[in-house]
């Protein structure tokens, strides 16, 4: 199950569109901030470029590297988005083999090494944690259902070809 480094220009992120794009920061917003009060910093990095998504939108702001693919040879993209509680959480578009060539997830980047578990702070960043989670999943499921790319999904359907060859070798 290793990502894929092949696609066209989108630095190797197969079927990238815009409309791929804007549905997906449609349904993260639309959960990230239920209240519909989009913060102006977040409007902003709404701005980008109209027209196709290539590897030089992405390769600039708003959007941010924030790692490689396995092989290292292809950028893993992400888009600060936030939510309401928290203003750190990301978007990211990462290149994968599946259909689309490229998955979507969410960062919740609230993973702090270190962290002193005996401050009077600790107890309420970790109910911060637990939220970022439950928000993550929440809007992974919605991209899931509006057919757009997760690795939940991909997981899925490479188990269900795992299991259908399984199958068919035993018959």
């Amino acid at each position: 199950m290793e990502p894929s480094a092949s696609g066209p220009e989108a630095g190797g992120l197969g079927e990238l569109r815009t409309e791929s794009l804007l549905r997906s920061v449609e349904v993260y917003l639309g959960i990230a901030y239920p209240s519909g009060k989009i913060p102006e910093t977040v409007r902003r990095r709404l701005a980008w470029p109209e027209g196709p998504i290539t590897g030089a939108t992405l390769a600039k702001p708003p959007f941010e590297k924030s790692g490689r693919a396995a092989d290292g040879s292809t950028p893993i993209f992400a888009l600060r988005l936030g939510n309401e509680r928290y203003p750190h959480m990301k978007l990211q578009i990462q290149p994968w083999t599946n259909h689309a060539g490229f998955l979507l997830s969410v960062n919740t980047h609230d993973q702090v090494a270190g962290l002193d578990v005996g401050t009077a702070d600790a107890q309420a960043f970790r109910e911060l944690q637990a939220e970022n989670q439950r928000m993550k999943e929440a809007i992974e499921s919605a991209w899931e259902k509006a057919g757009l790319p997760t690795f939940l999904q991909y997981l899925r359907e490479y188990l269900a070809s795992r299991e259908a060859d399984l199958q068919a070798g035993s018959q």
